[in-house]
């Protein structure tokens, strides 16, 4: 992952039932906060009423954070297309974007490792490829000359810089980079507005200066302001957006409309550990949104068969692309023997969870 390994990652798996006897699945989120927050104000409720609920949940804010109104708003979208015997995509009006192209992530290591690993995937039918960066400008521009040497011309490139430089830095950096053909970069100064009012201004110049493509997260819980913000300074070509730190799939539409009414387009963002619910709910949503004509992020395709996921009939890339399921709902089915199995290694403690090792060289974030 990211910068180095990750050892476990926890996920609370969120299962909401219906007296007509269905269930829908959702993850990611915290279980206390489901369980003693959310879980009172859904008990009773129609669950077609999803704007209403999340209005109703969305006033609690501080008490609700965004991964777990997200795990809820995917439970509720799985019952909708299961009581209408329909995959999720027709609900929300059909397919525009089907496969769904996505990214091959190559995690920040030496360029002649990325540059071998990319070669081996363009045999395997990649053709684009998402290159981690941000430990140091003369390393990652070495890493995308290598990556771009190895590949050729016609695939396409994007890096992310995770937020790593300055803006003096990153001036410098996109210059250089700019010799080889780049899609996008992802993030290579900070975006926390509205916290630093500043960031998106240092985007937009960077953009500016430099010519090369900028790629900007959608941040919550204001996505919607973030992304009115985003397009009022001219700060990015393209907004990276995820249901999980958005909080729905209604905001996530929201967002999507605003960036294509301000001439952007928005790119699938991945969390790097999501379950098969979570990669099945954005596959849904990807195919359904016509501003979605980038390549996009997924996890699935590190995983080897069996991978282990927690659904049956398990993700994998064709070709660099991934298709939603055509099941009723999410169209996924868990497999409850293998959730079982994480609970029990779970509670035994073998595995600690935590985020990825750090980055070796952080004198740049500052």
């Amino acid at each position: 992952m990211w910068y180095g390994t990750r050892w476990a990652s926890l996920h609370c798996v969120t299962f909401i039932d219906t007296d007509a006897g269905i269930t829908g699945v959702g993850t990611e989120g915290q279980q206390p906060t489901i369980q003693n927050v959310i879980r009172p104000q859904l008990i009773g409720r129609n669950p077609f009423d999803i704007e209403q609920i999340l209005l109703d949940l969305q006033g609690r804010k501080r008490e609700i954070d965004t991964r777990s109104l997200s795990a809820v708003d995917g439970a509720l979208w799985d019952i909708v297309g299961k009581a209408c015997g329909q995959p999720l995509y027709n609900i929300w009006g059909g397919k525009v974007n089907d496969p769904i192209p996505l990214r091959y992530w190559l995690d920040c290591r030496d360029p002649d490792e990325q540059a071998s690993e990319a070669l081996s995937a363009v045999g395997r039918g990649w053709r684009a490829f998402k290159i981690k960066g941000g430990t140091g400008p003369t390393t990652d521009i070495a890493r995308l000359k290598a990556v771009r040497e190895a590949v050729g011309d016609g695939v396409q490139l994007c890096m992310d810089l995770n937020g790593s430089y300055p803006l003096h830095v990153a001036i410098n950096t996109l210059r250089k980079m700019a010799d080889y053909d780049l899609a996008f970069v992802e993030e290579p100064v900070r975006s926390t507005w509205p916290y630093d009012p500043g960031s998106l201004d240092n985007m937009a110049d960077l953009r500016r200066i430099t010519g090369v493509p900028i790629e900007v997260h959608s941040h919550g819980p204001n996505c919607q302001e973030f992304a009115m913000e985003v397009v009022r300074k001219r700060a990015a070509d393209a907004i990276h957006l995820n249901v999980t730190f958005a909080g729905s799939i209604s905001e996530c539409r929201r967002v999507s409309a605003i960036a294509e009414a301000g001439g952007l387009i928005v790119t699938g963002q991945s969390n790097a550990a999501e379950l098969g619910p979570r990669n099945a709910l954005m596959l849904h949503y990807m195919a359904t949104e016509r501003v979605f004509r980038a390549t996009n992020d997924s996890s699935t395709h590190h995983l080897e068969a069996p991978s282990g996921d927690i659904i049956k009939n398990e993700f994998r890339t064709n070709q660099g692309t991934l298709n939603p399921p055509d099941g009723p709902g999410l169209g996924i089915e868990i497999d409850h023997d293998k959730l079982a199995h994480y609970e029990e290694l779970f509670k035994s403690g073998k595995y600690n969870h935590g985020a990825g090792l750090g980055r070796v060289d952080s004198s740049y974030w500052y």
